[in-house]
């Protein structure tokens, strides 16, 4: 273990020994503290605020049906809703939990990583209070969805990196322990999203470009890459049985994203002003400030994976992992700006404006993640909220389906199809109390749950038109349309209910043309 203390961040292991080095800032635990608790506490009064998203009821529907993989994610999150589910039945607080608490861990990342960086206790809690005043964090601490823990594992690995890489400068031990750290995350990534391997792709290539040269030969980084590989067999395994379902996924995020200019606008606005601003100044920092050179390896990163995720019609926040090092960074940058300067009068009173000009900041950053708490009257959602529209109506939705069902004359054999696999989600959860239990859908993952028995003749069906209908089955005919009554329009108001008799092949055969990924 070397004794020389730490060197300023870019310099090489000889300089670390020449003594011109400063130790590693102190954290700043309480100011960190109390913003993680700050933030849990507010996720936790506004968790069960309108009902579960139309995701989560699919994850729901998922963990019911186990499997290594699924058509559009990993088995992670459906194990996660499993768990809360068995554990703590029918609470959507606690289904949101992890969510809320994966976040909260967020925070608490970004700050050490702005610690690892350099960053003094001020810059440390900068950090924190950018990231819980984000939209995008404040969204994703609301609801179970995959990307919360994703980003969190990201910003985790890229935490040990920068801390390797720290280490690595100033040649001190620990390099194995570090890197396989960050291949154990990246196993426990991989459960939850298929993206982090991009993240390594282009990670590797830029540390042998612009340094650490050295890290694709440190035998903790194959010990990684050993593990993550492991860890992902079981789902590919899944993928190659069912004929590689995921990239169908990949066409139909393509036609539901604006293109390469709407993911640069949502990149930014989903962190807010203080967020957009600091990513800025930390993507500048990376690249070009001499004090952080040993980093610029993680700067080319984030450039590569930006235009690869924008020219992919990939979502923007699949690049939220990377918000921790970015932050931290811009606030090393400010920090470092400021030690730098003159005494003078002039530089006082810059200062003095500085310090107004990051109040009102953070001031206006504040009233966006207030707006983005799920806080607002059900009367007053607007149709665009898709989460909110998208929360609303499910018991009545599900009541209403189980009254045509019950309706229905005979003893012919019947089931329940939706066209989309958020209301199939939400008649397998409530419907078993209004007597259904035989619930199907056509779209995407639900579609591989199961399909009606051969011998099922009529079906109840939610959602399409007549004419597709009148494709696949004898006799189709309207028996109502959604009504919800609620003060704000849900996303299946007068969505149409059918009942289709007399199917044209057998459920064996027909099934498999019904199939389509959209969500609709």
């Amino acid at each position: 273990m070397s004794t020389a203390p730490p060197a300023p961040v870019g310099t090489s292991p000889r300089q670390a020994h020449q003594g011109d080095s400063a130790a590693l800032p102190r954290f700043a635990w309480v100011p960190i503290a109390v913003l993680a608790v700050g933030f849990f506490t507010v996720g936790m009064l506004v968790a069960s605020r309108y009902g579960y998203f139309g995701d989560e009821l699919y994850f729901l529907a998922a963990g019911d049906h186990p499997a290594p993989g699924y058509v559009d994610q990993p088995p992670g999150v459906p194990l996660v809703a499993r768990a809360m589910q068995t554990l703590f039945p029918d609470s959507l607080v606690a289904l949101r939990l992890p969510s809320l608490l994966v976040t909260t861990g967020y925070i608490v990342i970004a700050a050490l990583t702005t610690r690892e960086l350099g960053g003094k206790r001020l810059a440390q809690t900068c950090v924190a209070g950018a990231c819980m005043l984000a939209p995008h964090f404040v969204g994703s601490a609301h609801l179970l969805v995959t990307y919360s823990f994703d980003q969190a594992l990201w910003a985790w690995i890229l935490w040990l990196l920068v801390r390797w890489t720290r280490k690595y400068q100033q040649g001190e031990s620990g390099d194995l322990l570090l890197l396989i750290g960050a291949g154990l995350i990246t196993a426990v990534t991989l459960q939850f999203k298929l993206l982090v391997p991009a993240l390594w792709l282009v990670l590797v290539p830029a540390a042998v470009v612009f340094g650490p040269r050295r890290l694709p030969l440190r035998p903790g980084l194959w010990v990684a890459g050993l593990l993550s590989v492991l860890s992902v067999l079981p789902g590919l395994l899944w993928q190659i049985d069912n004929g590689w379902p995921q990239l169908d996924m990949a066409e139909v995020v393509d036609s539901e994203t604006g293109g390469p200019a709407s993911f640069l606008r949502v990149l930014f606005t989903q962190v807010g002003p203080v967020g957009g601003v600091l990513t800025v100044v930390g993507l500048y920092g990376l690249l070009f400030r001499r004090h952080l050179r040993a980093y610029r390896f993680l700067g080319v990163t984030v450039v590569a994976l930006t235009a690869l995720f924008a020219l992919s019609s990939g979502r923007p926040y699949y690049l939220a992992g990377c918000y921790a090092v970015l932050f931290a960074a811009a606030a090393v940058v400010v920090q470092h700006w400021w030690q730098q300067r003159p005494d003078t009068v002039t530089y006082r009173w810059l200062f003095r404006g500085w310090t107004l000009a990051v109040a009102l900041s953070y001031a206006l950053g504040a009233q966006g993640a207030i707006n983005t708490l799920p806080i607002a009257p059900v009367s007053e959602i607007s149709p665009r909220n898709v989460v909110a529209t998208a929360s609303l109506g499910w018991q009545q939705i599900t009541a209403q389906i189980a009254e045509q069902y019950r309706a229905l004359p005979g003893e012919t054999p019947t089931a329940v199809v939706t066209r989309d696999y958020w209301s199939a989600s939400a008649l397998h959860h409530f419907g078993p109390e209004h007597g259904l239990s035989d619930v199907y859908s056509t779209s995407r993952g639900f579609w591989y749950f199961d399909r009606p028995a051969d011998d099922v003749e009529r079906v109840v069906y939610l959602g399409a038109d007549r004419g597709q209908l009148e494709k696949w089955f004898g006799d189709v005919r309207k028996v109502d349309t959604v009504e919800t009554d609620l003060a704000s329009a849900t996303y299946y108001e007068d969505m149409r209910i059918w009942v289709a008799s007399d199917p044209k092949e057998p459920w064996s055969q027909l099934w498999p043309r019904l199939h389509h990924m959209s969500l609709w």
